[in-house]
């Protein structure tokens, strides 16, 4: 009976500091990311003030890094290996026959592709897996590492670090947003080009526009001294784009023929979003010319 009453009392003093400790967004980052992936994990961790919460987001994000990085490979063989062999997709008719391809070097090639196919497969369901393992000892206060994950984001997250960074970011959106557009509008509309037209489009819309979002936010106004020169008004720049891009939507649909009014506000959102991103940027590097 001596021994059980230290047993009681750390439980009890340590049962307020680990509620305390945890956090619903620890927990539900895990289950955030199974659907949305890098996405979700990295919009998690960068937006994460809560040491519990960045840990778990961060740990969520190594694993599925290397998730995407597997689906990149996994897929871009299986693009190049249908190419090669006369299989693919597109509209080239030239790689057969300028790639003279061995029967042999075809079959050992055919078994990578598949043993890739099957691994992606496996990690995939594993994701499911280990996603709600983690969440499961996020909710008892441990910030579980993912099998087999490399520490991607300790090693190279830090140069993401310091305002100074997130102009980049923005400046990305910037230069990336015209030369995705002018390929969606403008062709190529077959071919290898148009499929790197529209995972451009999907990596602009799902990758570019949340995380220049972030960035507006963590430059302009979470990461920025309150004594600083230029205080940006960040919700006009993130909320203006939204605003048009809903009003476009009911303009679309109550005076156009338009079949997809939902799109033609996804496109719109995007213009939006990168005027008011070049006026942030404009903004931004007149005040520091000012101030250098």
């Amino acid at each position: 009976m001596g021994n059980e009453q230290p047993t009681d009392r750390m439980t009890t003093e340590d049962g307020p500091t680990l509620l305390e400790e945890r956090s619903i967004g620890g927990i539900l980052v895990h289950f955030i990311a199974i659907p949305t992936g890098v996405v979700g994990a990295g919009l998690v961790y960068l937006l994460a003030t809560n040491a519990f919460t960045k840990r778990n987001a961060r740990n969520a994000l190594d694993w599925h890094l290397t998730v995407l990085a597997l689906t990149v490979v996994t897929f871009g063989s299986v693009f190049t290996y249908g190419e090669l062999t006369g299989q693919g997709a597109t509209d080239v008719d030239a790689l057969p026959t300028i790639v003279s391809v061995q029967s042999s070097v075809e079959a050992a090639a055919g078994l990578v592709v598949s043993v890739l196919l099957t691994v992606w497969f496996g990690v995939t369901f594993l994701t499911f897996v280990v996603g709600f393992i983690a969440m499961l000892k996020a909710t008892f206060g441990t910030a579980w590492r993912y099998p087999l994950s490399p520490t991607l984001v300790d090693r190279y997250g830090g140069r993401l670090d310091g305002t100074d960074r997130w102009p980049l970011v923005i400046i990305g959106y910037v230069l990336a947003f015209p030369v995705v557009m002018s390929g969606v509008f403008l062709g190529p509309f077959g071919g290898p080009g148009f499929f790197f037209i529209t995972f451009g489009l999907l990596g602009l819309i799902l990758v570019g526009v949340p995380l220049t979002a972030v960035a507006i936010y963590r430059h302009g106004e979470r990461d920025r001294s309150p004594t600083a020169d230029w205080q940006p008004h960040v919700i006009a720049y993130l909320g203006v784009p939204i605003l048009v891009a809903a009003v476009s939507r009911e303009l679309s649909r109550s005076f156009t023929d338009s079949i997809n009014p939902g799109g033609d506000a996804m496109y719109v959102f995007l213009a939006a979003l990168w005027i008011a991103a070049t006026v942030y940027v404009g903004r931004w590097r007149m005040v520091e010319r000012q101030t250098a």
